[in-house]
């Protein structure tokens, strides 16, 4: 298959990570893959492309709706003869559908929406790109609770929609060759999240009061993330940082920034703690798994298809800071043995389900039966 994929830059996010691992994924099956930027300057996993002999197209985008972007993007799509085109994230979609759809001839359009949404506050531009998914030929999501939700928001899509979980590197994301099993009274919790209120840290800081005034347990977080202190986030790290204080939490607590060392960082953590209520498929706690570290989740979204209760992690009720103190507490009490266990657990799932390869060969599947589909239409 010759196939054009269409991101908006090839920086250092989840959707362009997952993007880049289906393209290497599907060039080692023998596919001809190329890629469309509109924002070249972002380039983060750029050699990962060109090192695999992957071709990239680029037009600089000038201004917030830039109509030479979509010219750019509509010539390409024109002259390439792609058997089909995949584009990643709400604009990229919009900017795909547009110039695919004002040609007389184009190849099979496939989008993909990488997110949840979080309330009903839905951006116009997402809004806008949604009625164009009538145009697309199949609309991709990576989380069932994702792929029900805009079934039930929008019935003309029901038939169009498909779940392809994301795939991540297991030779990267792997636990250490020679793991030692200790047993930590006091409990390493890690945390990679960015700081807003859909990532729902406060009721971690409660939970950790809970501990401690309860149970006398004393954990200690790393929080990992970017932190853009503006706006609604800014408002949020304030109260998380009143909270900490007020409850004499600062000497358990550590804001780490940005790191480039996440499998080194969850080998050397006894579980991973995601709060968060508002995502598609956490990239986070897929990699936690893929590392035998286990986790404790919110249970909401698709958590509770990641997460096998008792036996890979925990499961809490994301308003409730008491049941995911008595989370912690579940953990804190198992043997190291037991503790290993969980995250060997973890390891099995994520060979099972979280792989490149799983992920390459459904949207090969995928991809193979639309542009089968569009032939026999054809004749």
């Amino acid at each position: 298959m010759h196939l054009l994929f269409v991101i908006d830059c090839l920086g250092s996010g989840g959707a362009q990570r997952q993007m880049i691992n289906l393209a290497l994924g599907l060039a080692q099956r023998g596919h001809d893959i190329e890629f469309f930027v509109y924002y070249p300057e972002k380039d983060h996993f750029e050699h990962l492309l060109k090192d695999a002999g992957i071709k990239i197209h680029a037009s600089q985008k000038i201004s917030r709706f830039s109509l030479s972007v979509i010219l750019s993007l509509r010539s390409l799509i024109q002259c390439g003869h792609y058997d089909l085109v995949l584009s990643f994230l709400t604009t990229p979609n919009f900017y795909t559908l547009l110039a695919g759809c004002s040609l007389v001839r184009h190849p099979v359009l496939v989008v993909s929406e990488r997110s949840y949404d979080l309330d009903n506050r839905i951006p116009w531009i997402e809004r806008t790109t949604r009625n164009l998914y009538r145009f697309a030929s199949r609309i991709v999501v990576n989380s069932y609770h994702q792929r029900e939700n805009l079934a039930q928001k929008y019935p003309f899509m029901r038939r169009k929609l498909s779940t392809i979980y994301n795939g991540y590197d297991l030779a990267l994301f792997a636990p250490e060759n020679t793991p030692e099993i200790i047993f930590n009274s006091n409990l390493r919790m890690l945390v990679i999240a960015s700081i807003s209120p859909g990532k729902n840290g406060l009721c971690l800081v409660r939970a950790l009061n809970i501990l401690r005034r309860s149970y006398g347990i004393f954990p200690m977080v790393s929080w990992v993330g970017e932190q853009v202190m503006s706006g609604e986030r800014l408002s949020y790290r304030r109260e998380m940082d009143r909270e900490i204080a007020e409850y004499d939490l600062s000497a358990q607590w550590r804001w780490l920034g940005q790191r480039a060392d996440i499998v080194e960082l969850l080998n050397h953590h006894d579980l991973l703690v995601h709060p968060s209520y508002g995502e598609g498929l956490p990239n986070v706690v897929c990699e936690a798994l893929a590392c035998g570290c286990p986790v404790i989740v919110s249970d909401t979204l698709d958590h509770p298809r990641l997460i096998q209760e008792g036996v890979t992690g925990f499961l809490f009720d994301w308003h409730s800071p008491e049941h995911l103190a008595a989370c912690i507490k579940r953990f804190s009490d198992l043997t190291g043995e037991k503790r290993y266990e969980m995250g060997r657990q973890g390891r099995s799932f994520a060979e099972k389900e979280l792989s490149v390869d799983k992920m390459a060969c459904k949207y090969e599947d995928l991809f193979g039966q639309m542009i089968q589909r569009k032939k026999v239409i054809a004749l």
